[in-house]
């Protein structure tokens, strides 16, 4: 989540709105450790959801997914998705467990500990956060540094004595390495620099939206951004996911990769803010515009499910902001005059968004195109319908 030089990479959750992992090994030291002996807590299907996604994308790649047994997985898992959102912890970590399963016959689910008592360099780690955000708090807020100043408070308040398994930016993170990295760029502010701009690699962020709005994100800057004007590709995650979805969930991160290797400035965001206003999308490209070199003419949205229906929600209302839209699972008509184009990906099996009604709306925007991934459902589908949305977008006229 943060600075690759001060966090861990992670990889986001599909079901949770806070909870992600960094790799296998990682996020099976993701479970919290005051859940009672055998009770199922959001972290353990965290932990679950990760594991499904690279057993799929492995089993995808390689080919060993026959149609019937993609289709059974597919099912089951979504079933899953349905009774996580009803509360039924246990039944969907069963649910999941045969999921992973049939596209991993030697998977075995095992729960680690948090770590306690975090100490870095002798002291307590809320001692170094304090100290920083006392820093902080002598800055003016309201001057041109405010949106880095935004994000230093919200890295510096990832340093904590006990690391939540609520919030995944906390448990991933190496709290060395972080306070380093949030002491350099507290100095950095002190001397009137933004120590975000033009700053290249994996960044955790934070900024202020419309109505004082706090909005996570992610930013992966490709080593173009430091030197020359780069597109844009925005993701925006579906409902229980957070920041990270897309960055390195759906698929292990495939869209921040295919967006790196085309030079774009891949960014991440909390897509519930984005679902109440357009400003939000307004102040999101005024802070990033401050930070980068924007190419005004690739300015790419992506969004699955809940984060489709925004996707869908911010062309009708920002149409000639962006060059093109692709709306997994979801989304809605687009009408608005000089809207871009728009890729309508919809999911045979999904029980949750059904492709008629992704089709539908395809139907009903001038600019819409629709298609359909056989055997798949609603959250599975989402690395397939990616690596042919994104194509797809870089291949439409530029604005």
């Amino acid at each position: 989540m943060m600075n690759l030089r001060s966090v861990r990479r992670p990889c986001a959750v599909a079901l949770l709105l806070s909870i992600t992992g960094a790799s296998t090994a990682v996020a099976q030291g993701a479970a919290a450790a005051t859940a009672a002996p055998g009770a199922v807590t959001r972290a353990d299907l965290a932990t679950r959801y990760l594991l499904m996604d690279a057993a799929y994308a492995a089993a995808d790649s390689s080919a060993r997914l026959t149609d019937s047994t993609r289709a059974a997985l597919n099912r089951i898992f979504d079933r899953s998705t349905l009774s996580f959102f009803g509360g039924r912890f246990a039944v969907t970590a069963a649910m999941m467990d045969t999921a992973i399963t049939m596209a991993d016959p030697t998977y075995r689910y095992v729960r680690r500990e948090l770590p306690r008592d975090v100490v870095i360099d002798g002291r307590p780690a809320r001692a170094l956060r304090d100290a920083l955000s006392a820093r902080l708090a002598r800055l003016d807020s309201a001057g041109p540094l405010a949106q880095a100043i935004v994000s230093a408070r919200a890295r510096a308040a990832l340093l904590v004595d006990t690391v939540s398994a609520e919030r995944s930016a906390e448990f991933l993170a190496e709290p060395s390495t972080l306070a380093r990295a949030v002491a350099a760029e507290v100095s950095a502010l002190e001397k009137g620099h933004n120590p975000y701009a033009r700053q290249v690699g994996d960044l955790w962020r934070s900024y202020r939206g419309a109505n004082g709005t706090a909005v996570a994100m992610r930013v992966i800057a490709p080593r173009a951004a430091a030197t020359r004007a780069v597109g844009v590709l925005l993701a925006l995650h579906g409902a229980g996911g957070d920041e990270n979805m897309f960055a390195n969930g759906y698929g292990q991160g495939v869209a921040a990769r295919v967006a790196r290797e085309n030079d774009l400035l891949f960014v991440s965001l909390a897509t519930t803010p984005f679902m109440t206003s357009p400003v939000q999308f307004d102040s999101l490209m005024a802070v990033l515009g401050r930070d980068y070199r924007l190419d005004a003419s690739r300015v790419y949205l992506l969004g699955h499910s809940m984060g489709a229906g925004a996707a869908a929600r911010l062309a009708q209302e920002r149409p000639r902001a962006l060059t093109a839209v692709a709306c997994l699972a979801g989304g809605a008509a687009v009408t608005a005059a000089g809207a871009p184009p728009v890729l309508y990906l919809g999911a045979q099996l999904d029980p949750i968004i059904p492709a008629a009604r992704v089709k539908a709306a395809a139907a009903a925007t001038p600019t819409g195109v629709y298609e359909e991934r056989v055997n798949e459902g609603h959250t599975l589908m989402v690395r397939g319908a990616v690596l042919r949305a994104l194509p797809w977008m870089l291949q439409q006229p530029r604005r």
